[in-house]
């Protein structure tokens, strides 16, 4: 009887091992694909309901459209990074991250690096900055603090708000608004620059489907891991609870988010975010004194605010939606990107071996949605 136990012991604890040495070998595959064939796909259930595939595909046509001042199209700027959500979320698929040509020659290079010769801005009033280059990142970019006088940064001053990269100025369909780009240049030279890329979106309806304990369960399931991962969450100013979305987690809901970066990324206000945007210190913050955007530079689509409005005259629910609400049902009915056969062998394999508290999607507890193609 001894001798049983004791193999079946030894047994469990060689399982183990072997378990948790494939556990810790388990390493980042790198770029799955350069067709982007396993990204960019609706959710199963999306593509199984007509009426769902049809609001995710009008949703990926608004993603991929270009935005213009007016016209068919109204809103962008003043200011903007780029003139449609598509062409910085493009890698591998819509919805992807930033494009790389070397990697992704599909993709093309970098459009930052092309909206002169593009004539999405004019190159009388706009040069590229520095650090946009065809083969290089989209790139966002933000001055840590404000300026002195002097033109070093001041470090008891912080700033942090995004510093779009071109204006609309010198546009045929901008009228007579005329804006200065930020000093780039300047704030390099000053070491008071920092960049982001676009985060990709794929899998994001699952991610918002995911209860705030199961992520608590984790955190305090990893808090002494050994993979080096740590922090804590962002939390919803009005209701407490745990926010998602953003470059620092600071939206709460996938419209929020498509609210914010429509405008922030645009200039395009919408439903959520109703002024048009100045740049921080523009705005009055950091002791500026100054009071927003100039009056010949509002209200350029003249069609009043907000610019992306719910259609009451729509025939159908794709017709009616604003562009941010089309731009959340895309994002949410975005399935993760698909594994490699041998990878998701493993993956599978994982939860019956490997303990409880390492950090795996398959043991989150979902949310009941009141969207079936979201339950499961």
């Amino acid at each position: 009887m001894k001798a049983v136990k004791l193999g079946s012991v030894s047994i469990f604890i060689a399982a183990l091992l072997v378990a948790g040495a494939a556990y810790a070998q388990v390493v980042d595959p790198g770029v799955r694909s350069t067709t982007g064939v396993n990204a960019g796909q609706p959710l199963a259930s999306v593509s199984a309901n007509a009426n769902d595939l049809a609001f995710f595909n009008a949703g990926l046509a608004q993603f991929n459209e270009h935005q213009t001042v007016t016209g068919d199209n109204p809103g962008l700027g003043p200011r903007f990074n780029l003139d449609g959500c598509g062409g910085c979320h493009s890698q591998p698929a819509p919805g992807g991250t930033s494009p790389n040509a070397n990697i992704f020659p599909k993709v093309g290079p970098n459009p930052q690096s092309q909206v002169i010769v593009n004539g999405v801005v004019s190159g009388n009033t706009n040069t590229i900055p520095s650090f946009i280059t065809a083969t290089g990142p989209v790139r966002e970019a933000r001055f840590p603090f404000f300026f002195n006088a002097n033109g070093t940064a001041n470090t008891a001053n912080p700033n942090g708000g995004v510093e779009t990269l071109f204006t609309v100025s010198g546009r045929a369909d901008a009228g007579n608004c005329s804006l200065q780009q930020p000093g780039f240049a300047a704030a390099q030279a000053a070491n008071n620059l920092i960049f982001r890329i676009p985060t990709p979106v794929f899998g994001s309806g699952m991610m918002a489907n995911i209860d705030d304990s199961t992520l608590l369960i984790n955190q305090a399931n990893n808090a002494n891991n050994s993979f080096g991962v740590a922090g804590t969450f962002n939390h919803n100013g009005n209701d407490g609870t745990i926010s998602r979305f953003g470059w620092k987690a600071q939206n709460k809901s996938l419209l929020l988010f498509a609210g914010e970066a429509y405008n922030v990324e645009m200039g395009i206000t919408n439903e959520i975010f109703q002024q048009d945007r100045p740049l921080p210190g523009e705005d009055g913050n950091g002791g500026s004194g100054n009071l927003g955007l100039p009056a010949n530079c509002l209200n350029l689509a003249q069609i009043g605010y907000p610019e992306d409005i719910t259609h009451s005259n729509g025939t159908n629910a794709a017709s009616s939606s604003s562009d941010i609400t089309l731009f959340k049902v895309f994002m949410e009915d975005l399935a993760p990107p698909s594994l490699p056969p041998l990878f998701r062998a493993a993956q599978l394999q994982l939860p019956m071996a490997v303990p409880c508290s390492a950090p795996l999607a398959a043991q989150s507890v979902t949310q009941h949605r009141s969207k079936h193609s979201l339950r499961g």
